[in-house]
């Protein structure tokens, strides 16, 4: 794709997005409380030892829960764009990506799940030809730069020590 196919496309989304509704407030704030089971998990991984394995096991499962739903509401997305069949593909791939992950020992799980969620992010915003909520895009880089980084502080914490014994 050429820089000014790039450009025309991207320009393309902006407007479509400026003819959505806005993004009310109440989803901004449950968005960002969504953050909360990883960063508990994450509390109890380092300060309680006796419950590290459960917070693990919850942090890898919350991950890939959270990836699929991020498929649905591209599911949503796509139903309500009334798109093709490549838009519901890439509806039900964070899902296929996020299960298999479970059954992964967590230092292959925590790395495979955050790059789920950057793939799912790249499809969200520099991908996506679908209109979406102004703001949306925003909030959807936002959130997702704090959960893959809630990630790659799990997968320090693990190999500083932290958490049962892999």
């Amino acid at each position: 794709m050429s820089e000014f196919d790039n450009d025309f496309r991207l320009d393309y989304m902006t407007v479509q997005d400026l003819h959505q509704p806005p993004l009310p407030s109440r989803a901004i704030l449950l968005t960002w409380a969504g953050l909360l089971p990883f960063l508990g998990a994450l509390v109890v991984l380092v300060a309680w030892p006796a419950g590290a394995e459960l917070a693990l096991k919850a942090f890898v499962g919350y991950s890939a829960i959270i990836l699929s739903f991020l498929g649905g509401v591209r599911w949503g997305r796509v139903m309500a764009a009334g798109a093709g069949a490549p838009g519901y593909v890439l509806a039900v791939l964070p899902s296929l990506w996020a299960f298999p992950a479970l059954f992964l020992p967590p230092l292959f799980a925590v790395p495979s799940l955050a790059f789920g969620f950057a793939l799912a992010l790249w499809f969200d915003t520099r991908a996506d030809t679908v209109p979406a909520t102004p703001g949306f895009r925003t909030l959807r880089i936002r959130i997702s730069a704090a959960v893959i980084t809630c990630h790659v502080v799990l997968l320090i914490a693990l190999r500083l020590g932290f958490g049962p014994g892999l």
